[in-house]
């Protein structure tokens, strides 16, 4: 797998930026300014970062017809008290485009100002809806209400681009957001080695400190990251 993986990152247009929203897991680093402009200084690793997802997940069938995609969020709550949105965005500076891991990889990004948003989104051209949204965005992206919202990017990957990310819910922690997704699950996978990524407006809480993900990726197995992470490698 990682000769494969380095092969695709050779051959990808993306490269992070050091300066573009990235979070170092270090104790210069932050998930964005809170409230009080402030950033917290260390990052908080979740713990546990693996677990088995809190709901049933029925045994998909064989027939083509009754397939479901979603299948890994069917059962999953939909009782958000933060109101979200996946939007279209422009091409962007992934944090695992340049990821020097051979496990699964895991990032988000819960950026919180305009400024953030042009650092990391190539703005100016035409937007894209490989998010799956299939929506266009009711303003550019760096027009968005910072006070009101935050914009997460969302990475996960390594495997097929056939698989996409779908957002269930979204909140409130007392530190500020979690949001709640899986991975879809396609009937017929394409063979190629990449990484996914989305982008959510998310209704900003109170006192915002950092975004936390739960995103299950299999029958039994959810992964939790977070905003003051940078990339997380998760052991198979």
């Amino acid at each position: 797998m990682t000769l494969d993986r380095r092969q695709f990152l050779a051959g990808t247009a993306l490269a992070t930026v050091a300066s573009a929203g990235c979070l170092q897991a270090d104790d210069s680093s932050g998930s964005g300014n809170g409230n009080d402009g402030t950033e917290p200084t260390s990052a908080i690793p979740e713990e546990p970062r693996v677990d088995d997802p809190p709901y049933k997940i029925e045994e998909q069938p064989d027939d083509r017809e009754a397939w479901n995609e979603l299948n890994l969020c069917a059962n999953m709550s939909a009782d958000s008290d933060l109101e979200f949105q996946p939007v279209p965005a422009p091409r962007a500076d992934l944090l695992l485009s340049t990821a020097d891991t051979g496990d699964e990889a895991y990032a988000v990004r819960a950026l919180t100002s305009a400024d953030e948003v042009r650092q990391v989104f190539e703005l100016g051209g035409d937007s894209n809806s490989d998010n799956g949204s299939g929506e266009e965005p009711e303003e550019p992206i760096d027009q968005i209400d910072f006070a009101a919202n935050i914009l997460l990017v969302i990475e996960s990957g390594f495997g097929s681009g056939s698989i996409a990310h779908h957002w269930k819910r979204a909140e409130r922690t007392d530190r500020g957001l979690r949001l709640h997704g899986c991975h879809t699950s396609p009937y017929e996978r394409t063979d190629d080695l990449t990484s996914r990524h989305s982008v959510v407006r998310v209704e900003r809480p109170e006192d915002f400190e950092i975004a936390r993900v739960s995103l299950t990726v299999d029958e039994d197995r959810r992964v939790h990251f977070n905003s003051t992470e940078d990339v997380v490698s998760v052991q198979t």
